[in-house]
């Protein structure tokens, strides 16, 4: 199996990320997050992923309300490949509680039999915090399982609790540096610079130091930011040698927070406009 089910000729990715469970629950209804049922949750995926995957290159999904959901209600175009998270959640309130554990029912192995192209698996992390080396155990552990299963897998490491930005090109490229170590055959990481720092050097250097110092291809991570912000981030990855972008929140978060009758509309209107700008920037 390869990564080719999620990419353009270029083999650059544009993935559509809808692989959220806890985080989705807290942006669609903060007050009570428990309150979202999962039915409304698949409802909203397959809505989204029927109208957005056309545009894109690939999607990620997870097995708990979109796989088989999304692809049993004929919603994902034939042919496009999907990714499968393998996290289990939890770990949104206290990102150092413990190591990020494996979604209970589920494996690699189940990944690659329900047809994913790739596995995936997020990790909160930060290098300069005790829980650093059991979480990259953890990505080394699940490499090493996808090589031997047979499934490309992409690294999702994502630092928190960052209270200096000044600190985030350190923070982003030595992560990307241990996980690439790893040896997973993808990684997505979040923009190595704040965006409050406006020198497009500043960007462009950072994103190169990361093209430069990892052996694998990366893309970009959306993060829930405005998605202005993230078009600009993404054209300056690629230029400086990111292999394109997996975005989840940026890209769709109004329809998600919009009230039933009002998503198709937005969908359309708002939603695949903005996937086709980003598609341009790798096209």
């Amino acid at each position: 199996m390869s990564l080719d089910a999620l990419t353009n000729e270029l083999r650059r990715f544009g993935v559509f990320a809808i692989d959220h469970r806890d985080s989705l629950r807290a942006f669609v209804q903060p007050d009570d997050p428990a309150g979202l049922t999962a039915q409304a949750i698949t409802d909203l995926k397959i809505e989204m992923v029927r109208a957005i995957a056309p545009e894109a290159t690939g999607v990620m999904l997870e097995p708990e309300y979109s796989i088989p959901q999304v692809i049993d209600a004929g919603a994902l175009p034939a042919g496009l490949g999907f990714t499968a998270a393998l996290e289990a959640q939890g770990y949104l309130g206290d990102p150092e509680k413990g190591p990020t554990e494996l979604l209970d029912g589920f494996s690699v192995e189940a990944a690659k039999a329900c047809g994913a192209s790739c596995a995936k698996l997020l990790l909160p992390y930060r290098p300069d915090r005790p829980l650093a080396a059991a979480q990259e155990e953890v990505g080394r552990q699940v490499v090493a399982e996808c090589q031997r299963v047979g499934i490309p897998v992409v690294l999702e490491p994502l630092f928190y609790g960052l209270d200096d930005p000044s600190q985030r090109p350190r923070i982003v490229l030595e992560t990307a540096v241990r996980f690439a170590e790893l040896g997973p055959d993808l990684l997505k990481l979040p923009f190595p610079v704040d965006p409050g720092d406006p020198d497009d050097d500043h960007w462009y250097a950072a994103c190169r130091a990361i093209s430069e110092l990892v052996p694998m291809p990366w893309v970009l991570l959306s993060g829930g930011g405005s998605f202005e912000t993230y078009a600009r981030q993404v054209e300056v990855a690629v230029s400086a040698g990111g292999s394109g972008f997996m975005v989840g929140r940026a890209l769709w978060g109004e329809a998600a927070l919009a009230p039933a009758s009002q998503r198709a509309e937005l969908l359309e209107t708002v939603v695949r406009p903005r996937m086709r700008r980003l598609r341009a920037l790798i096209d």
